[in-house]
């Protein structure tokens, strides 16, 4: 009895440790097969259920006008696919059940409907592509074919309009959706001009592709604010194909934010409008631009820039010239050489005379100044008065002013140059970087003795015209220096989430006594016998400059044969009594016998423009009340 207790025990003891041995060995292969084990991948990929991701791309933001007018949005084309084998495949497993011969004829029967309705869908692509050469034909041989090679991705047309999706809708397969008809439209982002050219290059575009990236203009410089942040989600197979799989994460797309600038749409349209009409016939003009700066802010209402693409004669918005462009400005540079001399005390009226000398300077190898030497003739004085030198635009007086001054120590003339930022490349609200200007310094390898009586002039300096403009601007504001700017606010849904607004460069470049004289200054040259009398012919009072200057050509300012280019320019304010806005015009001109001054095309397009703001412009018209009681 004993003996067979002792036997049951054993042999249950036994079958316990074989169980807990083959518990272990079953918890080893799991931990395994978990952690350590990979099917095949061939295996692996029949096991599992297809999976993908799918990137949602967001909605880039809109660029509006001051006013919020649309100048740039997104909004979807619809590009066209089809999977050729997608309604075979489907009819196919539909068939299965069916005895073997009446499946064989089912499929005769549905291949023969399916090529009419491949047919029909042919003449919608037809209709609504609407491309020479290929017409209903074409797109009906080229889905059969699809479907004899079994494409199953392919691409038709072009993106169309949701007006021709709409439409292309109508005709059989598409009708029919992706999984029956095998025929889809994915959205493809498209921008948007709604005014056309106009500001283009200020707008600007982001073009991005696998070789490289191009940002130009505001769209350039706030690419990702405009972008956004794109979303993903995670599609996997099914009989319907593929659909959302709620198991895995979702990350929405985040649209862009919305642009808002200070550009008046309005005053765009007229500075474009004016300056084209002036520059566009005139084949030896290669390019021109307009800016048109509020005086308080810096605000920049309108920017046009306009050249020819190489030698065709149309005209178009191709470069940034306003800011990229560099140039010897000229006259209109002066102002701040009188701008330093009655900062210094060295003048102290505009009625302060320069000695005549036969216009010329004594240790200088320059022609005579034919302004100097008319006044010697006509007045019969050898005191030229500083208001007709601005009003005549002569040269030897300002060089006088710097040589008598600053002969000794030109380092300090240039350090007042550069105090009104001549020298700084400002960072503005484009894509495009303004390049490093160009002030020779004394000392420097590039030095010469004549740099000084040049840089006085407006010649030795490489300035773009927003320098100009800038500097203009300050003497309307009584020495204040506003940083130009474009971009007003950022926007989403049409809230203000930052404001960027106006900013000081410098807070005082002057004191407001010598601003207020200067602006008495620029009222000489739109006198009668002033440099810009066509000015005379606006609606409001005018203060402004003109500046003519040879543009280097290979390191020489005239070639052969007489040739040179010329840049023209005139920098305006108005109204001169209470300054609202400033304006530059520059034409540029190819290489030519003809010669180009600020007082021709720009002074003309300047008056043009200030006559059709000053008709629409708030500050000129009268406040209309309602008196009834």
């Amino acid at each position: 009895m004993k003996g067979d207790k002792d036997k049951l025990s054993f042999l249950l003891y036994l079958a316990y440790y074989l169980l807990l041995a083959l518990a272990a060995v079953i918890i080893v292969r799991i931990l395994y097969l978990q952690i350590v084990w990979q099917p095949k991948d061939k295996i692996a990929s029949k096991l599992r259920q297809p999976v993908i991701e799918k990137v949602t791309e967001p909605v880039r933001g809109n660029i509006l006008a001051q006013d919020g007018s649309m100048l740039a949005m997104s909004y979807p084309r619809y590009q066209i696919y089809m999977d050729c084998g997608a309604s075979a495949k489907n009819f196919e497993t539909k068939s299965l059940s069916l005895p073997s011969p009446v499946r064989k004829d089912s499929i005769a029967v549905w291949e023969k409907q399916w090529k009419k309705d491949a047919e029909g869908f042919a003449e919608g692509l037809a209709k609504v592509f609407n491309i020479q050469g290929k017409d209903a034909a074409y797109y009906r041989k080229t889905i059969w074919e699809g479907y004899d090679n079994e494409v199953r991705y392919m691409k038709l047309g072009r993106p169309i309009e949701r007006a021709e999706y709409m439409e292309l809708k109508k005709y059989p397969l598409i009708r029919d959706g992706r999984n029956k008809g095998g025929v889809w439209a994915e959205t493809v982002p498209t921008r948007r001009y709604p005014y056309g050219s106009l500001a283009r290059r200020t707008i600007g575009n982001t073009i991005e592709t696998d070789e490289r990236a191009t940002y130009t203009g505001i769209d350039g410089k706030f690419n990702s604010v405009l972008h956004g942040e794109a979303g993903h989600e995670w599609l996997k197979y099914t009989d319907d194909g593929f659909v959302r799989d709620y198991d895995s994460t979702f990350v929405p797309a985040k649209n862009g934010k919305d642009i808002r600038t200070t550009l008046n749409i309005d005053y765009q349209e007229i500075a474009d409008r004016n300056l084209r009409s002036m520059v566009e016939p005139d084949h030896d003009v290669e390019a021109a631009c307009c800016v048109l700066m509020e005086v308080k802010t810096g605000a920049i209402r309108a920017m046009v820039n306009l050249s020819r693409n190489g030698s065709s004669d149309a005209m178009g918005e191709i470069e940034n010239i306003c800011v990229t462009r560099l140039g010897e400005p000229g006259s209109v540079f002066k102002m701040s050489t009188l701008m330093t001399m009655l900062q210094e005390g060295y003048v102290k009226s505009l009625n302060d005379w320069t000695p005549a000398n036969g216009g010329l300077l004594d240790g200088y190898k320059y022609e005579a100044d034919k302004h100097v030497k008319d006044y010697i003739r006509d007045y019969h004085s050898n005191r030229v008065p500083l208001w007709y030198s601005i009003m005549v635009s002569a040269n030897q007086p300002f060089r006088y002013l710097a040589v008598k001054y600053y002969e000794d120590r030109p380092e300090e003339f240039i350090e007042k140059v550069l105090q009104y930022k001549f020298g700084e490349a400002v960072d503005l609200d484009v894509a495009e970087k303004m390049p490093q200007p160009y002030v020779p310094y004394p000392g420097k390898e590039a030095w010469s003795k004549y740099d000084l009586a040049q840089v006085a002039m407006g010649y030795a300096v490489n300035v773009t015209p927003m320098h100009i403009l800038t500097f203009y601007n300050a003497i309307a504001n009584r020495g204040r220096m506003m940083k130009p700017y474009l971009v007003e606010s950022i926007e989403e849904n049409g809230k203000e989430v930052r404001h960027l607004g106006e900013s000081v460069l410098n807070g005082a470049i002057c004191r407001p006594d010598v601003a207020d004289t200067l602006m008495r200054a620029l009222s000489y040259p739109v006198r009668e016998k002033g440099t810009a009398p066509v000015v005379r012919n606006a609606k409001c009072s005018v203060a402004g400059k003109t500046g003519t200057s040879r543009i280097s050509m290979g390191g020489k300012y005239e070639a052969d044969g007489g040739i040179f280019r010329n840049q023209g320019t005139f920098c305006g304010i108005f109204p001169a009594e209470d300054p609202q806005y400033t304006i530059i015009c520059c034409v540029y001109s190819r290489p030519t016998r003809k010669s180009f001054y600020g007082s021709g095309i720009p002074a003309g397009a300047v008056t043009k423009i200030i006559n059709e703001i000053y008709n629409i412009d708030p500050y000129w018209n009268e406040t209309v009340t309602d008196n009834r009681k």
